[in-house]
């Protein structure tokens, strides 16, 4: 509060000097910098990070149990090996139909547990998948780009296992212009009905120029080791309708399109280790409602619906356009521990940039905690900002929030 305190007292100060002294040559520049605060950087960081071992669940009474890939048999496989206009499909499963067209796949799954082991390259094609079974696909230096919607597509309710081949470079990219199909979904490069659950030790990069990057509209998993980067110029980066679970791994994602979210979840999300990184450039986006109201919405590097839980891990969240928010949250945030940076540097034309916008209560009870806003309010919350005994700093500024244990 003292730091509130002088801030203002500074105001009133340059006030009247500038009223009653117009030709005073006193040098300002000192006083004012003193209040002058730069925000921490939150840049992408693609650096290796070391992490636990990553234990599967065992106990087949665990919720958490049919997340793992491990848990089930992959005696069924099939290898796709694309070549430009081409694919070349390997294996035959009993209940496994592949129908094809150049190098754009559509499969059948009525197996059962069957990997498809997916590489090679194509400036033209696609991998779309029905069936009520669950799959892995293991990408093991696979680059994908479909010029007309999603490069991989599960049209499937059940959990599709994204693997990341160890030591593998794969990538994955939609076109500008989809090309719809009646009564199905296609809402990013990488989509799924299902659930998603990456896992193994290489890297994914995903570019989305049509529309989001990674969605799934049930839940996403995301296991420790795999290296994700996601960049999106029109929608959301990495959305998950039903929650999302960060168990480890490094994660980048950029978006820069009006309105769009780096992070969006839809569900609880809860967070245990890794690191996440998250920025945001778009600017607000007004549409016009059927009412003939308007609407609009501003850019987060993270938005969640619900409950959002930090356990561990580093997270960081940056947003630079207009009116964008480090995070925007719905409900209520609990941070427990790990390392949480939310940064709003964009101007206030149309919405108000926040650190962190809350119409829960925000619940620190261990870690790190920032937040900054060049031009609003650091923190802004509908409920209670609660901070738990034992910290080792507290400092609520006009611009900065620090809270550390």
């Amino acid at each position: 509060m003292k730091k509130v305190l002088r801030y203002s007292l500074l105001l009133t100060a340059l006030t009247l000097v500038m009223a009653s002294c117009q030709k005073d040559d006193t040098d300002m520049d000192d006083i004012i910098a003193e209040y002058q605060v730069e925000p921490v950087e939150v840049e992408l960081d693609f650096s290796a990070l070391t992490e636990a071992p990553d234990v599967p669940v065992t106990d087949e009474n665990d919720s958490a149990f049919n997340d793992y890939v491990e848990n089930s048999p992959w005696n069924k496989v099939i290898g796709i090996a694309f070549d430009g206009e081409n694919a070349t499909v390997s294996g035959s499963v009993p209940g496994v139909m592949v129908r094809q067209q150049g190098a754009h796949l559509t499969i059948m799954n009525i197996s059962g547990p069957v990997k498809f082991v997916v590489s090679g390259k194509t400036n033209n094609g696609s991998i779309k998948f029905y069936g009520d079974k669950r799959f892995q696909v293991l990408l093991s230096g696979a680059e994908i780009t479909n010029p007309n919607g999603a490069a991989i597509n599960n049209q499937g309710g059940k959990t599709m296992y994204v693997v990341l081949d160890d030591g593998t470079v794969n990538r994955l990219q939609d076109g500008e212009n989809y090309v719809m199909v009646d009564e199905e979904d296609q809402k990013a490069a990488l989509f799924s009905e299902g659930q998603i659950v990456f896992s193994g030790h290489g890297e994914l990069s995903v570019i989305a120029v049509g529309r989001g990057g990674i969605r799934s509209d049930d839940y996403i998993r995301i296991r420790p080791g795999v290296k994700i980067h996601v960049n999106s110029s029109a929608l959301d980066g990495l959305r998950a309708n039903d929650g999302i679970i960060v168990d480890g791994g490094v994660l980048n994602i950029e978006t820069t399109g009006a309105g769009a979210k780096g992070v969006r979840s839809g569900g609880v999300m809860t967070v245990n280790g890794g690191r996440m990184i998250a920025l945001c450039a778009g600017d607000s986006r007004t549409e016009l409602e059927d009412d003939g109201m308007t609407d609009t919405t501003a850019c987060a590097a993270l938005y969640c619906d619900s409950l959002l839980t930090v356990n561990g891990g580093v997270l960081k969240f940056k947003a630079t356009g207009d009116g964008g928010k480090g995070l925007n949250g719905k409900w209520n945030v609990d941070i427990r521990g790990g390392s949480f940076f939310a940064v709003a540097t964009g101007t206030r034309e149309v919405k108000k940039p926040k650190g962190v916008k809350l119409d829960g209560s925000l619940n620190i009870s261990g870690g790190y905690f920032y937040s900054y806003s060049k031009r609003s309010d650091p923190v802004e919350t509908g409920g209670m900002l609660n901070v738990a005994p034992g910290y080792t700093t507290y400092s609520h500024g006009p611009k900065v929030v620090t809270i550390a244990f």
